[in-house]
């Protein structure tokens, strides 16, 4: 759990392309772990589009990290 919170601390929080708010942070999942790979979720309060990253830590203790991906919920 300490992984995942560590992971997170260095992630800038998406602007919600919609609305222009900054989005919470949902939750967190380790996805694979060699590399070491969490999935980070953010939803938006207002018009509840979510956003997903990836922090990808390698052998080295340097972070990777992918840009953030936007999708809204099925009604």
């Amino acid at each position: 759990m300490d992984g995942l919170k560590h992971s997170l601390e260095d992630r800038e929080v998406p602007t919600c392309p919609t609305c222009g708010i900054e989005m919470q942070w949902y939750r967190s999942e380790l996805v694979r772990f060699v590399p070491v790979t969490n999935l980070h979720l953010f939803n938006c309060p207002t018009c509840f589009l979510l956003a997903e990253s990836e922090t990808v830590k390698e052998l080295t203790p340097e972070l990777a990290a992918a840009g953030f991906r936007f999708f809204a919920l099925a009604a």
